[in-house]
């Protein structure tokens, strides 16, 4: 709890651009809300999408999940809105074989680096990522 508040902290004293996040509500500190504004020079752009991070108790040891809470058409984001990133992944936890360790998550890893990489991924896919298969298959043609 003390690391998320410190967290929370940090991101209101420093907010990556085009990014706000915090505790849906100050009394449970493990459900976020967050607002990421699409990249510039993508279909993204100008729009601003709301997700929520759910925090398990043993964070930072094990990584939150993160679900957009509007529909979404990407390659890495299944159709329920949950967000498929190699940040957000436990170590060992790779069952398509094709992340490297060091792009998974770890204590080291924070809130800001994962909504930063959320904003790349938004920017540039990873089409070898089935969670929509759809928009991988218009990402490759396109």
């Amino acid at each position: 709890l003390r690391r998320l508040m410190a967290e929370y902290k940090q991101l209101t004293l420093n907010p990556p651009e085009g990014i706000i996040a915090g505790p849906i509500n100050e009394e449970n500190f493990f459900e976020w809300e967050a607002l990421i504004t699409g990249p510039e020079g993508t279909c993204f752009e100008g729009g601003v999408f709301p997700a929520k991070l759910i925090f398990p108790p043993d964070y930072p040891l094990s990584p939150p999940k993160m679900q957009f809470t509007c529909e979404m058409f990407h390659p890495n984001i299944y159709s329920d809105g949950r967000v498929c990133i190699s940040i957000l992944h436990a170590p060992g936890d790779d069952p398509m074989g094709y992340e490297s360790s060091a792009e998974r998550w770890s204590p080291v890893q924070s809130v800001e680096k994962i909504l930063l990489s959320v904003v790349s991924m938004l920017a540039e896919p990873n089409d070898e990522s089935g969670a929509n298969v759809d928009a991988a298959k218009m990402w490759r043609e396109d």
